[in-house]
């Protein structure tokens, strides 16, 4: 149970950030990436790879899979093999897109104030920015959010991402951003597709 909460948790902060205009990402765009189960694990062995036994200078991890493994930083480890939203990653920017109807049940429930009027094929995008975060971290914020192409206003946000931030200790106090350790003079970047690992 603990680990829906989170899964809902996660797309209830991803989905619920203001935006400037972004086109929605479709179903059908193929650069669109799964989010899978699988796709904790082999990002996680990329990741110790480069930044925990260093056996690769740098390596490249598929977005899809990526935003699979920070899920799974936020305690959803039991992603459905069905999952219907999908990553896509440029050099700016991780979106992340579906419909209301691929929304896991715990998820449309965390969402409900801002979903349950809308039809099941309403589609969602979120926008995740890579910021560094000092010598040792990668912040990665949740800067916007659109329904079905539009904006979701700031003052709702600010509020829903404030409790959340509250709940959920593992994001900063505005419920905006995850961070996460690397080493000392390593980093990630986003690039087309992937997200980038270079070791210190």
């Amino acid at each position: 149970m603990r680990r829906a909460k989170a899964c809902g948790l996660l797309l209830a902060c991803l989905l619920a950030l203001s935006s400037q205009s972004h086109r929605l990402l479709a179903q059908s765009d193929s650069s669109a990436r799964a989010i899978t189960p699988a796709g904790v694990f082999r990002a996680s062995a990329l990741v110790d790879s480069v930044f925990v036994d260093r056996q690769l200078a740098r390596a490249t991890v598929d977005g899809g899979d990526f935003a699979a493994y920070l899920m799974a930083r936020l305690g959803a480890r039991a992603l459905p093999p069905d999952f219907g939203f999908r990553v896509t990653v440029d050099t700016t920017l991780l979106r992340i897109a579906g419909r209301i109807a691929d929304l896991p049940p715990d998820a449309r429930r965390a969402l409900a104030g801002l979903v349950m009027v809308l039809p099941p094929d309403t589609q969602l995008e979120a926008q995740i920015e890579l910021l560094t975060a000092g010598r040792e971290a990668a912040r990665f914020r949740l800067r916007g959010a659109t329904v079905q192409g539009l904006p979701v206003p700031e003052a709702f946000l600010a509020s829903m991402l404030a409790e959340v931030g509250r709940q959920y200790p593992v994001l900063t106090p505005t419920g905006r951003d995850l961070l996460v350790q690397i080493p000392a003079g390593a980093s990630m970047l986003l690039q087309p597709g992937v997200v980038e690992l270079i070791g210190p």
